[in-house]
């Protein structure tokens, strides 16, 4: 399993957050870094279809979420409209996270056929309550604390947390792997 290739995601989602804090930083202004947010995904989501990449669902979903609560926070003035949009997406990957076999297309043969099931299913279900903490997380940082706080949070926390659970399974899934091919080798040689 190549970390590398697992950070992918969560490092293309961190640079669109790191982008929106260094504006709203720069600027000071949330409607700003809110408009130039939805440029970007709509700019990023024109890339993939030209460059014909595929678009997974949760991209959409992300797209839509981006545009309509940008829009109501620009419209509205109210910024909290595009402080909650994470929740909500962590709410819907967590829902996502809860199927059973999630996690199967991400993981690469070796990990499928020498890991019993039910530790994948149970690393699969870990990361859908992370999703559900940062979810709730969210919510009572985007209204218990101030847009600035709020803004280095949903940089730093999630990626961070969701770093800390990919390699701790990578970890574990490199020991008990290594473990079983050690004693197969051995069964085979002795």
């Amino acid at each position: 399993m190549h970390i590398a290739k697992a950070l992918v995601p969560i490092v293309r989602d961190l640079l669109a957050t790191f982008v929106f804090v260094a504006l709203f930083w720069t600027f000071d202004d949330i409607f700003l870094a809110t408009a130039f947010g939805i440029a970007l995904g709509v700019g990023q989501t024109l890339w993939m279809r030209l460059s014909r990449r595929p678009i997974g669902p949760l991209q959409w979903l992300s797209l839509v979420l981006i545009t309509v609560f940008g829009t109501t926070t620009i419209l509205t003035h109210q910024p909290h409209f595009i402080m909650v949009k994470p929740t909500l997406l962590w709410l819907a990957l967590g829902a996502v996270m809860l199927r059973r076999d999630w996690m199967a297309p991400y993981l690469p043969p070796i990990v499928t056929e020498n890991l019993d099931d039910r530790i994948i299913v149970r690393a699969g279900y870990a990361y859908a309550a992370l999703m559900f903490a940062l979810a709730a997380m969210n919510l009572v940082v985007a209204f218990a604390a101030s847009q600035k706080f709020w803004s280095v949070y949903a940089l730093v926390a999630p990626a961070t947390a969701q770093f800390a659970l990919l390699c701790t399974f990578y970890f574990m899934f490199r020991k008990r792997i290594a473990l079983r091919l050690h004693a197969r080798a051995q069964t085979q040689a002795g």
